[in-house]
C-alpha cells in the first residue's frame, strides 16, 4: 500500500538521492555524536553534586540523564528526517512523514506507507542513520554501566562464599 507516497519534486535521480541521503546522514550523525561528546563532562559534574545522596540515587540520575541525552538527540534526527520527507512532498501530511520516519529510522518499517520510487534509496539513508547513531547511544549506556557497576571481584577481604 502506498500510504499516499507520491513525489511532488518529479524525478530525483539516483545520485541526488544519494547525495542528500548521505547529507542528512552525515549531519544527524554528527550531531548525535556532538550532543554525547557534549555531555561527557556533565556526568561526573552530575555524580560530585550528588555525592551526599545515596549511591543508588546517583547513579539513577546519571543513568537518567543519559538516557535523556540520547532521546533527544534521536529525537531530534526523528523529527529532522520528517521535516525532509514532508518538504520532499514524500507523503500528504506531516504527520504522515513523521510517522514513516520514525518507523524507518527505528528499523522498524512497518510497510503501510511506503515512498515513491524516486525517494526510495534517499529514504534508506534513515534506517541507515538510526542503526549509526543507535550504536553510539548503546556504547554510551554501555559505558555508564560499567563505570557506575561495582567493580565485582576486586575486594581484598576474604571471600563471602568461604
Amino acid at each position: 500500500m502506498r500510504g499516499g507516497a507520491t513525489s511532488g519534486t518529479g524525478l530525483m535521480t539516483f545520485i541526488w538521492q544519494l547525495v542528500l541521503g548521505t547529507a542528512l546522514l552525515t549531519a544527524c550523525t554528527l550531531f548525535h555524536v556532538l550532543i554525547v561528546a557534549l555531555a561527557f563532562p556533565a556526568f561526573p559534574r552530575l555524580s560530585r553534586a550528588l555525592r551526599h545522596s545515596r549511591t543508588t540515587l546517583r547513579k539513577v540520575a546519571v543513568l537518567s540523564f543519559g538516557v535523556f541525552v540520547i532521546v533527544s538527540g534521536h529525537t531530534v534526527q526523528i523529527w529532522s528526517w520528517a521535516l525532509v520527507f514532508y518538504v520532499l512532498a514524500a507523503f500528504d501530511s506531516f504527520q504522515a512523514s513523521f510517522y514513516f520516519a520514525t518507523a524507518t529510522y527505528t528499523t522498524l518499517g512497518y510497510g503501510d506507507l511506503l515512498l515513491a520510487p524516486d525517494l526510495r534509496i534517499f529514504g534508506t539513508f534513515a534506517s541507515v542513520t538510526g542503526l549509526l547513531t543507535f550504536g553510539v547511544s548503546s556504547a554510551l549506556l554501555i559505558g555508564l554501566v560499567s563505570h557506575l557497576l561495582p567493580r565485582i571481584g576486586r575486594h581484598t577481604g576474604p571471600s563471602h562464599d568461604d
